[in-house]
């Protein structure tokens, strides 16, 4: 027999590319909970008003969420910052620098895995607040170690515009700030 979290997951990952309810990320938590037979933010004395941080379950700690868990975010950033350094034999060198951030500032999504090192892939919809369908996305709830990778291969310099071998040294830093609460989902 299925648990609940598999229930919820099953449902969920059913839904992918569709809008659920009313297209609001709290509506796939909301829906997927109770057709697996699982207690809903409704059951646990929630949602109060549309800016209320909801309880889904017994609350975890993020390190043990399970697939099927519930996730509930409040004012939740990651930042991945990309830095690329080219140096040339002769020491010209150039960098460029790309950030991206994903913010949440009230949100809802489902845990379809846990990598165990600090990411998630979760289903959420409406995660950029115009009723997007839902999706996976790759979410970290805590920041990654600086990662580094170093290559050689032929770039075109800025002062002459030749190719020329250069080392190309690319830095990724993914940073975490905000809130994110994690709940097993439990009968009502």
């Amino acid at each position: 027999m299925a648990t609940l979290n598999q229930k919820i997951l099953q449902w969920a990952s059913g839904h992918v590319g569709k809008s659920v309810g009313a297209g609001e990320c709290w509506d796939l938590a909301e829906s997927a909970l109770k057709k697996a037979g699982a207690g809903a933010s409704s059951d646990f004395g929630g949602p109060t008003d549309s800016d209320a941080d909801y309880v889904w379950g017994d609350e975890v700690d993020l390190k043990d969420v399970l697939p099927g868990d519930v996730l509930q975010y409040r004012d939740y950033e990651m930042t991945k910052t990309t830095t690329t350094t080219v140096t040339f034999a002769d020491g010209l060198e150039s960098e460029d620098a790309v950030e991206t951030t994903i913010g949440h500032p009230h949100h809802t999504s489902i845990v379809s895995k846990n990598t165990g090192a600090g990411e998630l892939t979760v289903l959420e919809q409406n995660d950029k607040g115009h009723h997007e369908k839902v999706k996976a996305s790759v979410i970290r709830w805590k920041d990654a170690p600086i990662k580094e990778t170093s290559t050689r291969k032929s770039m075109k310099r800025s002062d002459n515009g030749k190719m020329e071998l250069a080392t190309v040294k690319v830095t990724t830093d993914v940073s975490v700030t905000g809130t994110i609460t994690a709940y097993r989902p439990k009968a009502p």
